[in-house]
């Protein structure tokens, strides 16, 4: 039986080029650039009075060179997961935000992007829906709550997969959705479970200042 209650630091990856392109990665493997590696350094900073004791992170190399980075400079061990993925954006994978506005039409893009419960179905091209985003990305979180020991531990991925957690785990309506999180390169949200209870989040803000980690620039995009 697992420990009956775990707390878990969801972070963003580092900046990548295409962030600072504002281009759209989904599953495309973009690596970390030289800022992206420096908000990784700062976000081991951040999360070394913490406790970690391991890091679960997608198999993208942005998400696992940031986990990398951080486990480092806390000496803890680090899992990978095709789970944790960014969502598989399709047809939008490779493009600006402008550029899916022209090639797939703007409702598609702020359907996409909508907190609203009825929007969870929705998909570029050829790629995932929100809802299914979300039935993976949990199901990777809940097998490694299942089948190991750690308390405290990290969690490495991406904008969109944040975004889609604190979206399900949080009650909502479309008559009441809540608020859009912040999700810039190298935010960090803390979340918990309970075996009783299920998920929790403490709070919608992130842990410590967003500026601590992106610095000046801040890139939304996945």
């Amino acid at each position: 039986m697992p420990h009956p209650s775990r707390e878990i630091f969801i972070f963003r990856h580092g900046e990548t080029d295409w962030n600072r392109e504002g281009r759209f990665q989904g599953h495309v493997d973009i690596p970390l650039n030289d800022h992206g590696r420096a908000q990784a350094e700062a976000l081991a900073e951040k999360l070394s009075p913490h406790g970690l004791e391991a890091i679960l992170s997608s198999d993208l190399s942005r998400a696992r060179e940031t986990a990398e980075i951080v486990a480092r400079r806390t000496r803890i061990p680090v899992f990978t997961d095709v789970g944790l993925r960014e969502a598989h954006l399709g047809g939008a994978q490779g493009l600006t935000v402008e550029e899916i506005k022209r090639v797939h039409g703007a409702e598609v893009l702020e359907r996409w992007k909508s907190v609203a419960v009825s929007d969870a179905d929705v998909r570029y091209p050829g790629g995932e829906t929100g809802a299914e985003v979300i039935e993976r990305v949990f199901a990777s979180l809940e097998k490694f709550i299942a089948t190991t020991s750690y308390l405290r531990f990290g969690v490495a991925c991406h904008g969109g997969v944040i975004r889609r957690v604190m979206q399900n785990i949080i009650p909502q309506s479309d008559a009441e959705p809540q608020k859009r999180v912040l999700i810039p390169n190298g935010v960090v949200y803390k979340i918990l479970w309970e075996a009783k209870t299920g998920w929790n989040v403490p709070s919608l803000e992130p842990l410590g200042s967003v500026h601590d980690t992106v610095g000046k620039s801040i890139h939304t995009v996945v």
